[in-house]
């Protein structure tokens, strides 16, 4: 009697837990938006998803560089830029990924003046790169970090940067 009455408490338990889970999503006050447009110059392809709080924006480059970008916003703020080349580049050292997202950044500030704020996070990563380590965030300012990284494979290579705001 007393493992059934142990049973229904934890079942009861669990049942109040998901049903509390399910009540708390909350609406979110923002959407993501986006940063690039099919019509920017270099562009050759573009693609914009977004899906509640969180989006997908994609761009073919003319230099051949994929660029993802995924935010993820609410009550706190997430954007992953993934620049993918094609080709091996697991022989460049730490210090040329930090280079290149510094570049990467510099590039796209060029665009318009919408894109031209990007300059200032190449500045913040140049400041910093001493201190960054890949995989590893680094917070700038109070609940903002950035973190880079990177994925490689024998076809091709990605630099990922993260901003994000807590």
């Amino acid at each position: 009697m007393q493992n059934v009455k142990g049973l229904f408490r934890m079942l009861f338990l669990l049942l109040t837990v998901v049903w509390v889970s399910c009540k708390d999503n909350s609406k979110c006050r923002y959407k993501p938006a986006a940063i690039f447009a099919p019509d920017l110059p270099y562009v050759v392809q573009y693609n914009y998803e977004v899906e509640g709080q969180q989006s997908l924006e994609s761009l073919i480059l003319e230099n051949q560089v994929l660029l993802e970008i995924y935010q993820d916003v609410c009550q706190s703020t997430r954007q992953e830029y993934r620049f993918t080349v094609t080709g091996d580049r697991s022989g460049s050292a730490d210090s040329t990924w930090m280079k290149e997202a510094t570049r990467q950044l510099v590039f796209l500030s060029t665009m318009s003046p919408q894109q031209a704020p990007l300059k200032a996070w190449a500045d913040v990563i140049e400041q910093n790169r001493t201190n960054m380590h890949l995989g590893v965030p680094l917070e700038i300012d109070q609940g903002i970090s950035v973190q880079i990284d990177r994925i490689l494979s024998p076809e091709k290579s990605t630099l990922v940067l993260v901003f994000s705001q807590q």
